[in-house]
């Protein structure tokens, strides 16, 4: 670019500009990009410097800003051109010619460790580590022929992968990813316990479920070096999360995005909103029988209250879901559960939630309609029991599955506390789990502990023996069967739309793909009941049953 027009450095500013919003997706930063591209080819031209060939210098300043910013932006780190160095040296050096050696480094190493561990072994110890091929060869105990293709192939996706623009939403904005199952948990509490907290973990599996994907795919996307990646994904693998498919692996569970749950919520909403007053009062048909129970009459008039509740939702809940049964042609039975290599029998259920789910603003329309259960917690030869259980749900009524961390062991042992405080065993309630004597306090918000005038604990919540248990369960079943009966073909449209599962998932029972069809128009019911009037005293969902 000679003087006469290196002020004309604006003819180059609409192409300069698609390049910039093809990196960036978005018009402002492309402009942006521009600008800072152009000031620095005139402040280059300014100093008296000619430039031959300005597209082509253009396109290299305009790369170099746009990864600048991205590591500022995402502070991504920094590192030396050593690897730049060491491969330009080498006989592949025309792969390498368009590497600005130290701008564009980085984007090199990154390159490099994002290859799986095959070929990222050969092109370390080949061009970092200056070995031959034959000493590769002899100490990797493979063909030499095998490693010349393996320095081909890490070649050939180095060239592909130079530009890094194949990071995803996941690499800068995590999403989250509730890891739940159906089943029975593993020993550790698997599945959840498999993922816990770990993004990372949560983002490959969300970026391996519509697709088999490599390793080095996942890596890309993500944007952490293939190595870091490995490791995870063996993980995931023999935790049966994952599966494999030739080179490629994939998430071997369903996982519910935000769409999925929004599907027909409305129209459950309106058949909730039709229809409540009818099936109210079957329900309440059913809790006027409850309430003659010896069993009921002998609890506390706090714990009568959360068998009502308990009663309540189970009816409600089993009559929308034996409709649902019906449709996709019934439940697999426990027993051909698969076993897992943690010694539970599960079935994982992901949800797919993006990253300000849990913030203060506006929450997803359907929470207030989720019903989380019912998740039980059982202990055998406790003090004078053969056989100890809790059961549940958490509901917009009253949340305690929070009060368990998640955890079915804590769960356990809060059962354990809670029965201690029940039979008023004072050295069985001295050895309960810290956590939760730490706890007590909540326990008691929630309605399930309260103190008498004493100071002195008190368990408010319902306890009824084995056979009392199977007594209410016969009750529940019969009014679930009236309302189910009568509504059958109310509910049944809403089952036509089950969820579509890619091809490659395999590990799911039938009735997930029919689980957001109805699922929320239990708790809809019961909540429009509560607003007018017919459910007067809602309480946490609970009770324990024990057999001697």
């Amino acid at each position: 670019m000679n003087d006469k027009n290196k002020n004309g450095l604006t003819e180059y500013a609409d192409w300069l500009l698609k390049a910039a919003l093809y990196k960036t997706g978005n018009i402002y930063d492309a402009e942006d990009l521009v600008q800072e591209t152009l000031l620095a080819a005139l402040a280059y031209t300014e100093s008296g410097k000619a430039i031959k060939e300005p597209k082509s210098w253009l396109s290299a300043v305009l790369n170099r800003k746009f990864y600048d910013n991205l590591r500022r932006k995402y502070r991504m780190p920094t590192v030396s051109a050593d690897i730049a160095a060491a491969l330009a040296i080498s006989e592949e050096a025309e792969l390498y010619e368009r590497v600005e050696k130290l701008e564009e480094a980085e984007a090199l190493r990154r390159c490099v460790s994002m290859l799986t561990k095959n070929y990222r072994e050969v092109i370390v110890r080949h061009y970092m580590n200056g070995e031959s091929l034959k000493r590769i060869a002899e100490s990797l105990n493979i063909p030499l022929n095998t490693v010349k293709s393996r320095l081909y192939t890490a070649r050939e996706h180095i060239g592909k992968e130079f530009d890094m623009e194949n990071y995803t939403r996941q690499s800068y904005q995590p999403e989250t990813l509730c890891i739940g199952s159906t089943g029975e948990s593993g020993i550790n509490d698997e599945p959840s316990s498999l993922v816990g907290n770990d993004k990372i973990k949560m983002n490959l599996l969300i970026l391996a479920y519509k697709k088999p994907v490599t390793v080095a795919e996942l890596a890309g996307a993500i944007g952490i070096p293939t190595a870091y990646v490995e490791p995870i994904v063996d993980a995931l693998l023999k935790g049966e999360l994952m599966g494999r498919v030739g080179d490629k692996v994939y998430t071997d569970f369903i996982i519910f995005d935000e769409c999925d749950n929004l599907e027909n919520l409305d129209d459950q909403l309106k058949i909730a909103d039709e229809n409540y007053r009818e099936i109210w009062k079957l329900v309440e048909e059913g809790t006027e029988e409850l309430r003659e129970q010896d069993y009921y009459t002998v609890q506390s008039e706090s714990a009568r209250l959360k068998l009502e509740s308990h009663f309540v939702t189970a009816v409600v809940q089993h009559a929308v879901d034996s409709v649902r049964n019906i449709a996709c042609g019934g439940l697999e039975p426990f027993s051909e559960y698969p076993i897992r290599p943690d010694g539970g029998k599960w079935y994982a259920i992901g949800n797919r939630r993006s990253d300000n789910y849990d913030c203060d603003g506006e929450k997803p329309r359907f929470l207030p309609y989720v019903i989380n259960g019912q998740w039980s917690a059982c202990v055998s030869d406790f003090l004078d029991t053969k056989y100890l259980s809790l059961m549940d749900y958490d509901t917009e009524l009253c949340h305690i599955h929070s009060l368990y961390n998640g955890s079915s062991q804590y769960k356990s042992e809060a059962l354990k506390m809670f029965y201690s405080v029940y039979t008023d065993n004072k050295d069985a309630f001295s050895a309960a789990d810290r956590r939760c004597i730490d706890k007590i306090d909540k326990f008691i918000k929630t309605g399930l502990l309260s103190r008498n005038a004493e100071g002195k604990l008190v368990c408010e919540i319902p306890v009824i023996s084995a056979e009392e248990r199977k007594s209410y369960d016969s009750l529940a079943q019969r009014h679930c069967s009236r309302i189910s009966d009568k509504f059958r073909g109310v509910f049944m449209p809403l089952m036509d739309k089950p969820l579509k599962i890619p091809a490659h998932v395999k590990s799911y029972p039938k009735w997930l793909r029919y689980s957001r069809c109805a699922e929320y128009l239990p708790m809809a019911i019961i909540l429009k009941a509560k607003e007018k009037g017919l459910f007067k005293k809602p309480a946490a969902a609970v009770y324990m049953a024990y057999e001697k």
